[in-house]
């Protein structure tokens, strides 16, 4: 597999169910002519948000939610989304080329969990 390198001009700020991920893009502003810019590598411009299936969470219960990035993408960050306030995301982490979340449902309901993937391609 070869590495390729990403040349960092600007960093996007995205919120995603609360957390901030910063993230470096590579000549993200059209009027950049920094070196760096002109040296980004094509087709790794893009970001894009990939939401995994929401799986239940019973109540008093716990279950984890993936989201995967698309191939030829490579994942920044992620987190996840909750249906309700009675339920806490208690781990938030990589997972292979995507992401993964666990919550914890203290509520009286079944809620849903599902993770989000931020990936670069």
């Amino acid at each position: 597999m070869q590495k390729k390198k990403l040349f960092i001009s600007s960093a996007a700020a995205l919120s995603v169910s609360g957390l901030l991920l910063v993230v470096p893009l590579s000549g993200a502003n059209a009027a950049d002519t920094s070196p760096a810019a002109s040296k980004k590598p094509s087709g790794m411009t893009a970001l894009a948000q990939t939401t995994g299936t929401p799986v239940t969470v019973l109540a008093g219960a716990n279950n984890i939610s993936f989201a995967t990035c698309p191939a030829g993408t490579i994942l920044t960050g992620g987190g996840g989304q909750t249906s309700g306030f009675d339920i806490f995301i208690t781990d938030s982490f990589a997972s292979g080329n995507g992401w993964a979340v666990r919550g914890s449902n203290r509520g009286t309901t079944a809620q849903n969990l599902t993770a989000v993937a931020i990936c670069l391609g």
